[in-house]
């Protein structure tokens, strides 16, 4: 059994801050160059795109994430986090978007390529390939909130104010649908 992936002392961290993206770039690639730490938990469903967080601090969140062939996520950002994926087996594509959510390039991304994204970066992940693929995310700061591209019969404009709750705005509701 190889060692377990090095993980920096800023990614364990109890303290609130944000991790570089060079080192979230490498944290998903040693997670994915130790398959004994994944491979007995990963699941691929064909009813539904599958998931589990693998590490959780107050730094950086990774999350291990399961694709049947013809998956695919929503258009999202990330909330302003700073990410990486690392696909551990497989290929998927990332479809990605401008800030006003109209795709303007695709890229596929094969066993073994790691990339990184800014805070401002839009886009979509599929596996439009015939096998399995699995990928490993890592996000920093941890568990801020997706935004959804609006959907376009429901523009965020359109949510009557009484639809909003508290604390929040019809354009946070209408990215939210």
């Amino acid at each position: 059994m190889r060692a377990a992936p090095f993980l920096p002392a800023e990614c364990l961290s109890d303290e609130p801050g944000t991790v570089e993206l060079a080192t979230l770039r490498d944290l998903t690639a040693a997670f994915a160059g130790v398959p004994e730490i994944w491979r007995p938990v990963i699941h691929h469903r064909p009813d539904r795109r599958w998931y589990t967080r693998l590490l959780l601090s107050a730094t950086v969140e990774v999350w291990l994430i399961g694709w049947y062939p013809g998956q695919q996520t929503e258009v999202h950002d990330h909330g302003g986090a700073l990410g990486a994926m690392t696909v551990a087996e497989g290929r998927v594509e990332e479809d990605r978007y401008d800030r006003n959510w109209t795709i303007t390039r695709v890229r596929e991304h094969l066993t073994g390529s790691s990339v990184g994204f800014g805070a401002e970066h839009v886009h979509r992940v599929a596996n439009r390939g015939q096998v399995v693929a699995t990928t490993i995310h890592a996000y920093s700061p941890p568990e801020l909130p997706m935004r959804f591209a609006p959907t376009p019969a429901v523009p965020a404009s359109a949510v009557p104010a009484s639809a909003v709750p508290a604390g929040r705005d019809a354009e946070a509701v209408g990215a939210a649908r």
